[in-house]
């Protein structure tokens, strides 16, 4: 790892405010305990019901590594919402993985009902913590991002909307019971999750990808959207293409951010493998900024 990351790294680690509430929790589901750590902003007050973002970790990582990855902690602090950092399922201690349909790995040779612990910990939270059961999204990091995928399906009456980072959808559905507002953050040169699907040449399970756009169009089906974005913004740094349903129809939407030179990681955020050949790492964009803007537009109702 670069200095420059490892001092950012212990940076992100250690010189947290003093007003920082952390703690970390564990359920029994399923005959195993799970485990998940939380992260309060400075405006928890215990009373006040705050919005919740589920950070779901990439394949072989775990709550630490999602943490440092994505600097969501950081955001949580500006924006005021609770970060929960569930972790999946492992044989190997703190390398851990998410049953997110093709992938990945443990979780998916082993069945893991990780929807049913989403599930169960989301029936746990509001009785340790003040949150807004109408305002609960979900983001991750590859095959996280892809366990996003899934939970916006199954669970479309727990998870308000939903941005992955990093990978496409790895199940065939179901068709979720409403319309669930969804984005992905991609870059255009990602070697191990390609945005135009197949296997990753830098790719560790040997997954064969959806390609992103086939992704987008499915939702843009489930989402009553038009097939056309309704609304465009080019950049050196990315395209952002939003898809909305047409005039006076039901419905949510979908956006697309294509980063042109992004590789397989967290944009805005660390680069955790900067010698694992996961191509650039894009800091001029910040993937919070833009699924905190996206998220806060919507609530169950």
């Amino acid at each position: 790892m670069k200095t420059s990351s490892l001092v950012v790294l212990a940076l992100a680690l250690v010189c947290r405010p003093a007003w920082s509430q952390d703690s970390t929790h564990s359920l029994s589901f399923a005959g195993r305990t799970r485990t998940y750590e939380v992260h309060l902003p400075p405006k928890y007050n215990g009373k006040t019901r705050l919005p919740v973002v589920l950070n779901l970790h990439g394949g072989g990582g775990n709550a630490k590594i999602a943490r440092v990855q994505s600097l969501m902690d950081y955001s949580s602090n500006l924006y005021g919402f609770i970060v929960v950092y569930p972790e999946g399922t492992s044989a190997v201690d703190k390398t851990y993985t998410w049953n997110a349909g093709i992938c990945c790995s443990y979780s998916v040779v082993m069945k893991i009902d990780d929807v049913g612990f989403i599930r169960a910990l989301l029936d746990e939270l509001p009785k340790k913590f003040a949150i807004d059961p109408q305002r609960v999204y979900a983001t991750g990091m590859s095959n996280g991002a892809m366990m996003a995928y899934r939970l916006a399906c199954e669970l479309p009456d727990r998870i308000t909307a939903i941005c992955a980072v990093s990978a496409s959808m790895g199940v065939d559905g179901p068709t979720p019971s409403r319309p669930v507002p969804v984005m992905e953050i991609h870059g255009l040169k990602d070697p191990n999750a390609p945005f135009n699907g197949g296997v990753g040449p830098n790719a560790i399970t040997k997954v064969k990808h959806r390609p992103v756009r086939e992704v987008i169009a499915w939702w843009c089906g489930v989402n009553r959207c038009q097939t056309r974005p309704t609304g465009t913004v080019t950049t050196p740094d990315y395209t952002m293409e939003y898809y909305s349903p047409g005039a006076g129809r039901p419905g949510a939407p979908v956006v697309l951010y294509a980063l042109t030179e992004g590789g397989h990681t967290w944009p805005g955020g660390i680069d955790v493998t900067p010698n694992s050949g996961t191509g650039k790492h894009i800091t001029s964009f910040s993937a919070n900024r833009a699924m905190w803007e996206f998220f806060q537009q919507h609530a169950l109702k």
